[in-house]
């Protein structure tokens, strides 16, 4: 059995009336720096996107690269403060005319570099127009940094674009549309694959899973010996669990204490996470003794809130956003909401994960025997690309039961 990694994001665009776009973004090229570039700024959104979702208790999963490309094609529309602001919170760090792309380039390099390794990787995207419209130029930007399919219809119609491209995993993302809805901006990430070293569902056993110190459940714990990175720290362990073709892992991040993932989340910072990904990536493969357990959980947020603790604040404020480069006058168009939806189900062949966003825009209106990685107890886990260095989805597995 394959894996399947997906993610979606969704933006919806709802306006009183249409303006000319005054904007234009050329593309421009610089390789690798550009890509670079756009990875570091990722990392950082993703982290520190992490400490916002997971103030609350429980178990964590979302696609961090989702978020910032469905919102990455959103900036290409905003102006002024509005993308001042967005710029600053998704860490976009290079201008108009180098980031959409620098997009366009990374998503290619993905998609090519999974094949080669035997991969499916697909990110795909699409401008619906559901009522309205947006200029031309702004269309033009999507189709040509993003590749985005243009056409229009209703919520069926999204509804089923997302289905399709999900394999049936997400099979709505959207309960209605605004009555003064213009388009929706939709982004996809497929995944699909098997692990390098599969577990035998023969090792799988019950065994008590530490949910606290004070507290255990029963689930089914996978096991095998293979070769892995893995690091050990002063709190905490880490292994790359490798997909095949080693170009994608999974990096488990466990606590060495029952109930340490608390502290070890204090720990988790921008700076810390890439120099602990960095170490990993310089270790040798030995062989190890790896006790994953079997999971599989949903996850739903509100991402609003989030984004203005975060700083992003105009783009929300009716009178203030400005998303003129969509062809909307300065105030007449803002973000109304951001929803965020993950799925994931890890087993002995692979994994399976769907991650969508939805963000409508409205007007008024090295021991002698191998060393042992047990994870019975609550942890982080990041799904990346290897060589780039791109996060595609992140959590904390809190309780598999």
């Amino acid at each position: 059995m394959k894996r399947l990694f997906i993610a979606l994001s969704v933006i919806l665009l709802s306006a009183l009336f249409t303006a000319p776009f005054a904007t234009s973004i050329e593309a421009s090229t610089s390789g690798q720096l550009l890509r670079e570039n756009i990875v570091k700024g990722n990392t950082t959104f993703a982290a520190q996107s992490y400490h916002e979702l997971g103030a609350r208790e429980g178990n964590l999963f979302f696609s961090p690269f989702s978020v910032s490309s469905a919102l990455g094609m959103t900036y290409a529309g905003a102006r002024g403060n509005t993308a001042g602001e967005m710029a600053g919170v998704l860490h976009f760090n290079l201008g108009q005319t180098e980031l959409h792309p620098a997009f366009k380039n990374l998503n290619k390099e993905l998609a090519t570099a999974a094949q080669k390794s035997g991969q499916s990787l697909n990110i795909a995207n699409g401008l619906v127009t559901t009522g309205g419209n947006v200029s031309g130029e702004f269309k033009s930007i999507l189709k040509k940094n993003y590749d985005a399919e243009i056409f229009s219809g209703g919520l069926e119609t999204i509804n089923n674009w997302v289905k399709k491209k999900t394999e049936g995993k997400i099979e709505k993302i959207l309960e209605e549309l605004s009555s003064d809805s213009v388009c929706v901006i939709l982004n996809a990430i497929y995944f699909k694959g098997i692990w390098e070293s599969q577990f035998e569902k023969s090792n799988t056993r019950d065994v008590p899973f530490h949910v606290s110190a004070g507290k255990k459940v029963t689930v089914p714990l996978m096991q095998q010996e293979s070769n892995f990175k893995i690091m050990t720290e002063k709190d905490f362990q880490a292994i790359s669990v490798p997909y095949k073709g080693k170009r994608l892992s999974m990096v488990i991040l466990l606590p060495k204490a029952l109930d340490g993932v608390a502290a070890l989340e204090k720990q988790f910072t921008t700076q810390n996470l890439k120099e602990w990904l960095a170490k990993l990536d310089k270790e040798r493969d030995q062989k190890a003794m790896l006790y994953l357990p079997k999971f599989k959980f949903e996850t739903s947020y509100d991402l609003v809130d989030p984004f203005k603790k975060m700083g992003m604040k105009n783009a929300f404020t009716p009178g203030a956003a400005d998303f003129s480069g969509m062809g909307w006058p300065k105030g007449k168009l803002w973000i109304g909401q951001i929803i965020h939806k993950a799925f994931v189900e890890v087993n002995e062949e692979g994994t399976e994960a769907a991650a969508a966003t939805a963000v409508e825009m409205v007007t008024k209106s090295a021991p002698v025997n191998p060393p042992v990685f047990r994870a019975d107890h609550p942890f982080l886990f990041i799904i990346r690309d290897n060589q780039s260095g791109t996060i595609l989805f992140m959590g904390r597995m809190n309780n598999p039961e």
